[in-house]
């Protein structure tokens, strides 16, 4: 009922039934929702690798930076570093990280 008051329904409903009934057309279609799932798969799988790899690398960053700040006893920079993005941004600057 919905099909026949809708145009864009009444379409998709009719290339619908045309697919269920042939087969070759009905693989055609699964093997293209397969591609499209596989496809955004990847890409979030893709996205987790990156986002650790993020992770570890400014991991990385921030514990090379607190061992020079020690090394040159700039205790209290290490503190406020801790606290203040923009001034360990400043540092990791400064120490060329």
């Amino acid at each position: 009922m919905i099909a026949s008051k809708d145009p864009y329904i009444q379409s998709a409903y009719q290339q619908l039934q045309v697919i269920s009934q042939d087969r070759e057309k009905r693989a055609e279609y699964e093997a293209r929702e397969k591609a499209v799932r596989d496809h955004l798969q990847f890409q979030r799988e893709a996205e987790e690798r990156g986002m650790e790899r993020g992770m570890e690398r400014g991991m990385e960053r921030v514990n090379k930076l607190h061992l020079l700040l020690i090394q040159d006893k700039r205790l209290e920079d290490l503190t406020r570093s801790a606290t203040d993005p923009d001034f360990q941004k400043q540092l990791m600057s400064d120490y060329g990280i």
